[in-house]
């Protein structure tokens, strides 16, 4: 059975001339790729390790059990970046769109909200519901480090909500490192439910630990068949023939755009489940390959919203960019003969939204490779827990051999670490007040302003 299809037709040079990728090029860096996927295979990074992401299953669901003995009705993450991204693209993939609209809800789930921000003013707003319904809301806290403030300050808010009541600690679960930080500290002094992030493995590869394991889990997602996606992909990129491999050929093509001067990688998928999806691979591309100077830049866009939005700077602007589609479709809506005295309207009267939407697809596709802009399409046979568990590891392994390439640890994130400091040092903490002299300074200093 072909669950995932990867084609590349329309990025190589005998489609699209010099625009393109020249296949003995292809199968060369596909091979120097190869030759390291073995190395990798034979130590393996820790977020590849399956036994170490299945031990987990068991606590994960019982912890995802007890949860759901109690009346829930509102599910509030708090996380930013790789603590809440997986779990979005798991959400908007897997579950009903109007999910949080109804009021019977598949598996008797709660509504869910992710806070992957800051802002106040939406804060303020769930703020507003928890303080309403704090005996049916439950808090997941995840961080990494249990030092991100972002987090914690949200933590701050909810918890002195909830903690109203005398009960309220078995509707806290924090998800953090399993030995060390702040989060991990006070999960040990308040007797919060915990589960941890495996040592080794980053907040960007971490969707398929407790991470993103446990808030699937607790919505009545089968995690188990995530996981086992994911092992599939992993036993195809370990054994498949590296001219038939999916990471070593897509990491192989995005690295050579890069070199051909189409450093824009943009990923579009046509399937509304897979846009958080998108929102994902920005972060895994961009935070582990944008370092030394180098790295492509990810870009989102939408089909087929982009069609009117975007697609006039991709075919007649600049030639910098790649593009990836993704493609699913499985839904069946005819389209009524509504205004049969338009004839003009003939020609989609009678005929299903599912075939249109391909027909935009195909178009859009067609357009860019007649202006000679590169693409692949890859193509799910249906949006599944195993397809997206497959779909996720595909893309750790994807960046996981580009940073070979690029010659850059795929695994930190030293620039971002930067402005978390200061971020701290502006609030006040201590050990950081050089930093925070830095930004009175720039502060203090003159500002060119042009006012309305």
């Amino acid at each position: 059975m072909t669950h995932l299809t990867l084609d590349i037709t329309n990025v190589l040079s005998k489609t699209i001339g010099d625009e393109g990728i020249d296949r003995v090029l292809l199968g060369n860096v596909a091979s120097k790729i190869n030759r390291f996927k073995k190395t990798v295979y034979d130590t393996p990074y820790p977020f590849m390790d399956f036994s170490l992401l299945r031990s987990h299953l068991k606590d994960v669901n019982r912890v995802a059990e007890d949860l759901k003995k109690t009346k829930i009705n509102n599910l509030i993450l708090l996380g930013i970046g790789g603590s809440s991204l997986g779990t979005e693209t798991i959400f908007h993939a897997l579950l009903d769109p109007l999910h949080n609209l109804k009021k019977e809800r598949k598996n008797n789930a709660p509504r869910y909200f992710i806070l992957d921000n800051i802002d106040p003013s939406r804060i303020k707003q769930l703020a507003d519901l928890a303080k309403a319904e704090r005996k049916e809301t439950l808090l997941i806290v995840i961080s990494k480090s249990g030092e991100t403030p972002e987090t914690m300050s949200q933590f701050m808010v909810f918890k002195d909500i909830l903690s109203i009541d005398k009960d309220y600690k078995k509707r806290i679960v924090i998800v953090t490192d399993k030995n060390k930080g702040m989060l991990r500290e006070i999960a040990k002094r308040e007797g919060y439910p915990s589960l941890p992030v495996p040592e080794g493995i980053g907040g960007r590869f971490s969707v398929l630990t407790p991470v993103g394991m446990l808030p699937a889990s607790i919505m009545g997602i089968d995690i188990k068949k995530i996981l086992d996606g994911a092992e599939e992909m992993s036993k195809h990129i370990e054994e498949a023939y590296y001219r038939k491999n999916l990471a070593v050929v897509i990491a192989s093509i995005l690295y050579l755009m890069d070199k051909k001067g189409k450093p824009m990688h943009v990923m579009m998928p046509y399937c509304e489940r897979l846009n958080a999806f998108a929102d994902w691979f920005r972060q895994l591309e961009a935070e582990s390959l944008g370092k030394k100077g180098r790295g492509p830049t990810p870009l989102k866009s939408t089909g087929v919203t982009d069609q009117h939005s975007q697609l006039q700077l991709y075919i007649d602007g600049p030639k910098d960019k790649c593009i990836t589609f993704l493609y699913s479709v499985d839904e069946c809506l005819p389209i009524p003969d509504s205004f049969s005295y338009i004839e003009e309207l003939n020609y989609l009267a009678g005929k299903d939204m599912k075939a249109l939407f391909h027909a935009e697809f195909l178009g859009t596709r067609r357009s860019l490779t007649d202006a000679k802009i590169p693409n692949i399409t890859i193509t799910l046979d249906e949006i599944s827990p195993f397809n997206i568990g497959a779909l996720f590891f595909l893309y750790e392994m994807v960046i996981a051999f580009m940073g070979f390439l690029y010659e850059v640890n795929a695994f930190d994130q030293p620039a971002v670490e930067l402005g978390k400091i200061y971020t701290k040092a502006i609030m006040g903490k201590k050990g950081l007040e050089e930093k925070g002299r830095i930004i009175e300074k720039e502060l203090k200093g003159k500002r060119v302003l042009i006012e309305f």
